[in-house]
This record gives C-alpha cells, sequence and structure tokens, in this order.
C-alpha cells in the first residue's frame, strides 16, 4: 500500500512536472533576491514553506528525512550559543550534507535547490541563519500538513 501511494505522488510530480520546475524556480528566485536571509519578509518564509512542503509532500519525501537535516542546523545553532560563537564556515558546510543526501535519494533534490541559496545567505549572520531555521521548520509543518509521512 505505502508503494502504491509513492508511486501515485511520483506519477502527480511527473505529471506536474515543467509546472513544479517554474514554482522551484520562483522559489529559488525569492530567496536569492535578498543578500541577507534576515531580511526575507515572514509571510515570504510561510510561502515559501508552505509551497515547498506540499510539493514534497507530493514527490514523497518522508518527514523523518527533512527533519535529519534541521536536526543538523538546530546542532549547529546550539554551538552558536546565541549568536556569540557564530561560524558562516560551519553554516556554508550544510551544503554538501544536503547534497549527499539528495544524491542517495533524488526526492531530496527540490528541497536542496531551494535551500542552497537559503543556506548561502543565512550564513552571512547569526539573525539569517535563525531565518534558515524558521524557514526549514515551516517546510517540515507545512508538510506535514499536507499529510507527509
Amino acid at each position: 500500500m505505502n508503494d502504491f501511494r509513492k508511486q501515485q505522488g511520483q506519477q502527480k510530480y511527473h505529471g506536474q512536472n515543467q509546472q513544479t520546475q517554474i514554482n522551484l524556480r520562483e522559489l529559488k528566485r525569492d530567496i536569492s533576491g535578498y543578500s541577507k536571509l534576515e531580511d526575507l519578509p515572514a509571510e515570504k518564509v510561510i510561502d515559501i514553506s508552505e509551497k515547498l512542503g506540499d510539493h514534497l509532500k507530493i514527490i514523497g519525501l518522508k518527514t523523518s528525512q527533512i527533519r535529519k537535516f534541521l536536526d543538523g542546523v538546530r546542532k549547529l545553532d546550539n554551538l552558536f550559543v546565541r549568536g556569540k560563537n557564530f561560524d558562516k564556515e560551519q553554516v556554508i558546510l550544510l551544503k554538501p550534507k544536503l547534497a549527499y543526501a539528495a544524491g542517495r535519494q533524488k526526492e531530496i533534490k527540490p528541497l536542496m535547490e531551494i535551500l542552497g541559496p537559503a543556506i548561502d545567505s543565512g550564513a552571512k549572520s547569526y539573525k539569517s541563519f535563525k531565518k534558515l531555521i524558521a524557514l526549514i521548520e515551516g517546510i517540515i509543518a507545512y508538510h506535514r500538513y499536507y499529510g507527509g509521512e
């Protein structure tokens, strides 16, 4: 039964591939339009989170896979001690971890496409990094809201 649901999600994904790609480019452009992620308005964070969360649910990505990445980001946040030890190098090094996960599982690739520019922007300041965390948490929340496992 679970394989059947995944196939349905992949069929939906393939049927909407061109439209979905346009939407992903749009989301990426929304994030890239701000030099610092901290300047991204909360309404935009919610909009991006909702659209990407729904998309990831459609293509069959499991919540646990997104949460694994969020756990790594939160571990960094704990090391930064409220911004006092902020290290942009550590934030940038999240990108290869996400790329590795996307290489292992193709459903993670859209998440990587959107979070790549968000990680770059999130590395500019501790406030931007906190906005990156909010974005990832929002993606997980909307993924679950739309029925993601």
